[in-house]
């Protein structure tokens, strides 16, 4: 859980002609709300030009710059997206080649691995996950501090977003709060985790479990737990199946966007209050888990648009709705806060 050690980093990010893509996001992420430096982000197609005059809503600036050259010393390089097939275009490696030549670190969040790629380097594999993770024990059931769970209708709908933002907005209000990141960019944001998308499937439910445990002994009041992936994802199912079981939440935050696409081929995304339901049900044959409140992704809604569709998801569950990234997390977390603490399910005679 504990990556390469570098006591501060000073990253410089590779998005070659994809900084403003969607896809960038854990280059974006990593700008907004991690905590090491960013001296620049390498992106030829934009050089000369700054993050903040390009996409100010990541509220951090730095130069954006053609080449590995003009980035002004840094200590790592990360890999800030993942292309189609998973692996790196020559051009970009010869960037990590010319990167590793010169003593700096490489950190990625790709299946591919680089360790192999630059033996005796430094190179932080993000997705490698530790090698001596439990089977789940039940130990997870007497932690003491709150755990809230993102969870969501579709994969990539902003639950790492929505955690990170209700815990900032926790900090502020001087809870004692712990985000454990389950996905590569949380990890890269959080300086530790483990990626659960890479962890053998018989282990998936105890690697969340020793998260927990590990934001515990941090001496968390309110853990908060990146979610992975959705119940309703033919591809990704089975990884938020053993978050749910393995994290042990006493709550949930339902994350949702108004695009009504499908979650796969042939697959519709299910309706908020539907997916609501079936998310406390399977919580419940493990330990019961209410979700307490809805994070409504709204981007590409105007104003208007998105009070509307927050006002409509409300109304249909009953819940708190609010988009943490746009407006306040004020409402999600005030309802995390007021969930009790639950108790693993009993038998039924």
């Amino acid at each position: 859980m504990i990556p390469a050690e570098v006591p501060e980093r000073r990253y410089a990010i590779l998005a070659e002609g994809w900084f403003t893509n969607r896809h960038a996001k854990t280059a974006h992420g990593l700008i907004r709300y991690g905590k090491d430096e960013v001296v620049a982000v390498i992106d030829s197609t934009l050089a000369g030009r700054s993050v903040l005059d390009v996409m100010p809503e990541l509220e951090r600036d730095a130069p954006i710059v053609g080449s590995l050259e003009e980035a002004p010393s840094p200590t790592s390089v990360l890999v800030g997206l993942a292309p189609a097939g998973g692996r790196l275009p020559e051009e970009w490696m010869q960037t990590l080649r010319q990167a590793a030549d010169a003593g700096l670190e490489i950190v990625s969040g790709l299946h591919q691995r680089f360790a192999p790629e630059f033996p005796g380097g430094k190179v932080w594999d993000v997705r490698e996950p530790p090698r001596d993770l439990p089977l789940f024990s039940g130990e997870g059931f007497g932690v003491q501090p709150k755990v809230a769970l993102t969870v969501g209708t579709d994969s990539a709908i902003g639950k790492m977003t929505a955690t990170l933002e209700i815990e900032r907005a926790a900090r502020e209000a001087g809870v004692r709060s712990e985000f454990v990141a389950t996905g590569q960019t949380g990890i890269i944001i959080a300086g530790w985790g483990v990626c659960v998308d890479a962890v053998v499937a018989d282990f998936i439910a105890g690697a969340s479990e020793q998260l927990v445990l590990e934001a515990a002994d941090r001496g968390a009041d309110l853990i908060l737990v990146e979610g992975q992936g959705s119940l309703g994802h033919p591809a990704y199912s089975g990884v938020t199946l053993g978050l749910l079981h393995g994290s042990c939440p006493d709550c949930l935050i339902l994350c949702v966007a108004p695009q009504d696409e499908e979650v796969f081929a042939g697959v519709p995304r299910p309706a908020v209050a539907r997916a609501a339901r079936l998310y406390e049900e399977v919580a419940s044959l493990v330990k019961p888990a209410p979700v307490v409140a809805v994070s409504a992704n709204t981007r590409g809604l105007d104003d208007a648009g998105a009070r509307e569709f927050m006002a409509a998801v409300a109304d249909e569950t009953g819940l708190p709705a609010a988009d943490p990234f746009r407006g306040s997390s004020g409402p999600i977390l005030e309802a995390v806060l007021e969930a009790p603490k639950t108790r693993p399910t009993r038998a039924q005679p």
